[in-house]
């Protein structure tokens, strides 16, 4: 079975408050470029605040494996390795999945498309429920 890798966000207010910090140092590297009219060591610390950000941000993923998923956060030291029969339940509605756990519960933000992507790719033994 072919692993695949869905980007997913957090739920809507925090992945907002998110990448806002992340495009205020954005700002800040180009202000400071415009300030000084040259390229500045302050604005290339910001920059590269700016691109780790992204980059971390970016990194969030949930792959499918052949016996669970594996989901990537934005923090890179953390990484989630569920097995499928720990999984309860599934609700997934149009763009926002909610996996049920035994213990917790996630709530991840998906686009339309990855949503019936990671349906289909969900094994038989996963209580799915759809809105």
């Amino acid at each position: 079975m072919k692993n695949y890798k869905i980007r997913w966000q957090p739920e809507r207010s925090l992945a907002i408050i998110y990448w806002s910090v992340t495009l205020i140092f954005l700002f800040l590297s180009l202000t400071f470029i415009l300030e000084r009219a040259e390229v500045h060591w302050k604005s290339m610390l910001f920059m590269v605040i700016f691109l780790l950000l992204f980059y971390l941000g970016y990194r969030r993923a949930i792959i499918v494996h052949k016996n669970g998923l594996q989901i990537n956060y934005a923090r890179f030291w953390k990484t989630d390795y569920l097995p499928f029969n720990q999984i309860e339940s599934v609700q997934i509605s149009v763009n926002f999945v909610i996996i049920n756990l035994k213990k917790q519960k996630l709530e991840l933000s998906l686009s339309k498309k990855q949503v019936k992507l990671f349906w289909k790719l969900l094994p038989e033994e996963v209580t799915v429920y759809s809105e």
